[in-house]
């Protein structure tokens, strides 16, 4: 797949009247795949992504050229097929971005998440899922790192 855009800064003057729109170009260009063999399925996407990237600066009214921001990333999931109603889940999530480091986001180049979980059809028309999220450890804002880890739990229900 390949998707082109483009961002605006300064909508309606918003950020500054006397100052232009200044339309940002971005690109997204990756593939997927899917492979199903009876109880298993495997799928997953990558992508890589180029963002034009401009600042506004306070001190003189303006907006000035930046290094591109370029990242890399998608995500693979494993599902399994216990039973016609339990459904075990693995899914690894990155994103290799240095831009992100540098700007304090992330302890490291490659931001993941490593999600294992499970789904239950308890009827046809009602689904609850289960999943825990072990994330990248992120500035905890005074000199360290944290990882904040999590559990989600949700609820599908269709008529």
């Amino acid at each position: 797949f390949y998707y082109h855009g483009q961002n605006t800064l300064n909508p309606n003057g918003v950020l500054d009247p006397s100052l232009p729109e200044l339309q940002e170009g971005f690109y997204r260009a990756g593939g997927d795949f899917r492979f199903r063999y009876r109880k298993f399925e495997l799928y997953g996407l990558g992508m890589y992504g180029h963002d034009e990237n401009h600042s506004w600066t306070d001190s003189t009214p303006a907006f000035v050229s930046a290094p591109a921001v370029t990242f890399t990333g998608g995500f693979g999931q494993a599902e399994y097929w216990v039973y016609p109603w339990l459904i075990a889940i693995m899914r690894y999530d990155w994103v290799d971005s240095p831009t992100d480091r540098l700007n304090g986001f992330s302890r490291y180049d490659t931001r993941n998440r490593f999600s294992p979980g499970f789904q239950w059809l308890v009827r046809a028309n009602l689904k609850v899922a289960f999943e825990y999220q072990r994330r990248y450890e992120q500035p905890n804002g005074l000199e360290g790192f944290y990882r904040p880890n999590g559990f989600t739990t949700g609820i599908d229900y269709v008529f």
